[in-house]
């Protein structure tokens, strides 16, 4: 199966709901509303063999948090992104983690370092920050690292 062809097939599954771009014939990028993050996934499962999560990625962007969840098919060389836009200040986006294992890491150091709130993690404690550290996203466009440092003094207390 190519990019394009998938492209085609969720469009027909998902009318209005995906903006889909294959940039190659390897390589295709879904836009979607966090909502329908599930729901797209369960399809992908169901009607894509040898899918599997390879990756997931988050990014803080000028229009608000981007969660990038990077699927592989095995056997094939083809990769699937979808791309969740959550907005700042307090992004949420459905968590992966109850239906694919594999997600649950990578959602808690997204979490942790970008401030994405997972709805239905499992368990969405620290993974990367000392329970101490204050609660700032270090990879957040608005982090200033002066300023952090200024406010906890010479000597962090974690």
């Amino acid at each position: 199966m190519t990019a394009t062809e998938l492209a085609s097939r969720l469009a027909e599954a998902f009318p209005g709901k995906v903006e889909a771009v294959a940039r190659s014939p390897k390589r295709l990028y879904v836009g979607i509303a966090a909502g329908d993050l599930r729901g797209i996934v369960a399809w992908l499962g169901e009607n894509v063999p040898g899918l599997r999560l390879a990756t997931s990625t988050g990014i803080d962007l000028r229009e608000g948090v981007g969660v990038f969840h990077h699927f592989a098919i095995n056997g094939q060389a083809l990769v699937v992104t979808l791309k969740v836009i959550a907005p700042k200040p307090d992004p949420v986006v459905p968590s992966l983690a109850p239906t694919l294992a594999a997600a649950a890491w990578i959602e808690r150091e997204m979490h942790d370092l970008l401030g994405v709130r997972f709805e239905g993690h499992p368990d969405l404690r620290r993974l990367v920050k000392a329970a101490a550290f204050p609660d700032v996203f270090p990879l957040r466009r608005d982090f200033d690292p002066a300023a952090f440092k200024e406010s906890i003094g010479e000597r962090p207390a974690f």
